[in-house]
């Protein structure tokens, strides 16, 4: 996965008392295409970080209310803004002062009036570095066999989703799966089979989602699904698709004819409940429908009725 460099459509949110200087600035931003947001002091910024942090805050010191220093410094507390880059800017430069801004936490400081070519060259050099890091993180939160979300991205994928689901009132619905007679798989046709038919299984599990849902593996053989904004009915829909899929084909991969299938369990996020307890009521519902398949298909062998 290589890193994306390009700055365009990034957010960038303008901190300035003065309303001339401020629409000027934005205005140079978004003839660039970075998307633009604008406050007129710190008290004003740092709601607005609270709400959706931006790429890069620019920032003038000298406000009303609260200025620079006390907006960085407040802005560094926020964890959801730990790693929005901010440039502050002054009239009032003294070296004194920049070390003061450069230690409460600014990336950078500019002093006035401002350069166009060197603030933007300067905007363009942090987000750069926001990139990289962004993608280091990203990188980190991924499964390395299969490509989806690692135990770790989805976990953090899901108290986020918790935590809007509860401000918003919004259901929320995991998904379980595990393979069905996956350590026979590795048994017999070797942990290369096994390997690819998780890769493939992740695969058809992307294909199946919207692209506000999200696919993790937790480890092993199990993955999850977190499907925000959506009620029971939907997302059993979705499970019941899920386990009618044709077995994922190894055909090729191993020189047999393999099939995988998957059992899945639902559950839906319940007032003042943790994510261990929904995890584990869609595990026990996923352990619960694997049983039951086994019982049919040893009916089905025996000429039983299921």
């Amino acid at each position: 996965m290589g890193e994306t460099m390009t700055t365009d459509g990034d957010r960038i949110l303008v901190v300035e008392d003065d309303r001339g200087s401020r629409d000027a600035l934005a205005a140079l931003l978004r003839d660039c295409g970075y998307v633009v947001d604008t406050a007129a002091d710190g008290v004003e910024a740092l709601d607005k970080v609270r709400r959706e942090p931006p790429a890069l805050v620019i920032s003038d010191v000298q406000m009303p209310r609260s200025d620079g220093f006390h907006f960085v410094a407040a802005l560094r507390e926020l964890a959801a803004a730990a790693d929005v880059a901010v440039i502050l800017v002054s009239g009032l430069a003294a070296p004194e002062r920049r070390a003061a801004g450069l230690d409460l936490g600014a990336d950078d400081f500019l002093a006035k009036p401002l350069d166009p070519n060197e603030l933007l060259a300067r905007v363009r050099a942090h987000l750069r570095h926001v990139h990289r890091h962004e993608n280091l993180v990203r990188r980190a939160l991924l499964d390395p066999l299969t490509g989806v979300l690692n135990r770790r991205g989805i976990l953090s994928v899901l108290r986020r989703e918790q935590a809007r689901a509860r401000r918003t009132g919004m259901p929320l619905c995991v998904l379980m799966l595990d393979v069905n007679d996956f350590k026979a798989l590795n048994d017999t046709h070797g942990h290369a089979a096994g390997d690819t038919a998780l890769r493939r299984l992740a695969h058809e599990l992307v294909r199946s989602v919207r692209i506000a849902d999200h696919v993790g593996r937790l480890g092993g053989d199990e993955f999850v699904l977190v499907l925000p904004d959506t009620d029971e009915r939907a997302a059993d829909r979705l499970a019941a698709r899920l386990t009618s899929l044709q077995p994922v084909s190894l055909t090729g991969a191993t020189s047999v004819d393999v099939g995988v299938s998957v059992s899945v369990g639902r559950a839906t996020l319940q007032d003042d409940e943790d994510l261990d307890a929904l995890l584990g009521r869609a595990d026990q519902e996923m352990y619960r429908s694997k049983r039951s398949s086994k019982t049919m298909q040893t009916h089905m062998r025996t000429g039983g009725a299921p």
